[in-house]
Parts: structure tokens; sequence; C-alpha cells
């Protein structure tokens, strides 16, 4: 069921997956996923590869950095940086979940609203 942010449906994650391994339409089942985690700095960046029984492969990617955001972000930040690049290769291969879809999965947009929330801006010139 998609979640409503700001007025707009957003399916998480698990929908998109739970979709992509049942449904008959091409790219058909889910032969694997793979995910490749860097470091630069502060910075995790991980890549997610969905490969497709037909064959076919989508990347998707999606970076957090260590130390930033609260709730799932800021305990983990490599796991929600994980689920956030595997939503976006589904969303490359077609997987939207809403008829208005979208590559940012639910996940990622609140965590997006979250950090932003956090962001203390500083008067210029201090």
């Amino acid at each position: 069921m998609p979640v409503v942010i700001r007025g707009k449906p957003y399916v998480t994650v698990a929908e998109r997956l739970r979709a992509a391994h049942a449904d008959a339409v091409a790219p058909k089942g889910i032969a694997s996923v793979s995910t490749h985690l860097t470091t630069a700095g502060d910075y995790v960046v991980i890549r997610a590869e969905v490969v497709f029984d037909d064959g076919r492969r989508f990347a998707g990617h999606a970076e957090v950095t260590r130390g930033d955001g609260s709730g799932a972000q800021g305990a983990c930040p490599v796991e929600t940086a994980e689920t956030s690049a595997v939503g976006r290769a589904l969303a490359m291969a077609g997987w939207w979940g809403s008829p208005e879809g979208g590559i940012a999965g639910a996940e990622e947009v609140q965590g997006a609203e979250s950090r932003s929330r956090l962001r203390v801006v500083r008067p210029s010139g201090r």
C-alpha cells in the first residue's frame, strides 16, 4: 500500500520487491539482488544491482553520511542506504509501484524529509 507524502503516493522497497518477484510482465522474476558498499570519508555509498530471470540488469545507488540524521538512518546508515539503492534499482527496471511512479521509494523520501528538518541554517558572515 502506498505511503502518501505531501499528497503524492510512494511505495516501499518491500512492495517493489514483492511485485517484481511475482509479476508476469517482463522483466519477470528476480534472479538475484547484490549490493556493494564503498566509503569515502564519512560517506557510505551503496550500489545495488537487480538481475531478472530474463537476464536484464538494473542498478541503483544511494549514499548516507555516517553520524547524520536520526531514526533508522542515524542508527543504521548502511542498511538505510542499501534499502534505498535496491529500491532505486527496481524503479530503474520499471517497478514504481504506483500509477504516478517515481524513482524514490517511500523510505528514501521520508529519510530526506527527516534530514531536512534537522538541518540548522546558520546566518552568513559568522
